[in-house]
């Protein structure tokens, strides 16, 4: 193999090497698409900030509102799709909480009471 062979076969392995740590890069950073502080209105009515924190596939928080601090437990994340379990807080059964994330926004729908409860959340830099 001559010289310049070798030349264009270190290139061709140096490109590839990039690209894949490019790749890798890229993917580790949508793949957290969830985690920070995101801040909107629910139906109108209730100021929000939620704080969340995305690992593996999974996820918490916790919603800061008017009448307290409201943890969300055991939610999961698919794409851009979030889905919390359905809890009970003081009593009150919450049958759903919803999120889809486009970008720096988050579509909420809030099932309770057998009411949806919608809203916009944007993220807080």
């Amino acid at each position: 193999m001559s010289i310049i062979e070798k030349s264009a076969k270190m290139k061709k392995w140096a490109i590839l090497s990039v690209m894949v740590v490019g790749l890798m890069a890229s993917a580790f950073r949508y793949a957290d698409v969830a985690s920070g502080k995101w801040s909107g209105t629910i139906a109108l009515l209730y100021d929000v900030t939620v704080n969340m924190k995305e690992d593996n596939g999974k996820v918490n928080g916790v919603v800061n509102t008017e009448i307290g601090d409201i943890p969300l437990k055991d939610g999961v994340i698919k794409d851009k799709d979030i889905l919390f379990k359905p809890f009970t807080y003081n009593g009150f059964a919450v049958s759903a909480v919803k999120g889809k994330i486009d970008g720096d926004k988050m579509l909420v729908t809030v099932v309770f009471q057998g009411m949806n409860f919608t809203g916009t959340l944007k993220r807080v830099k």
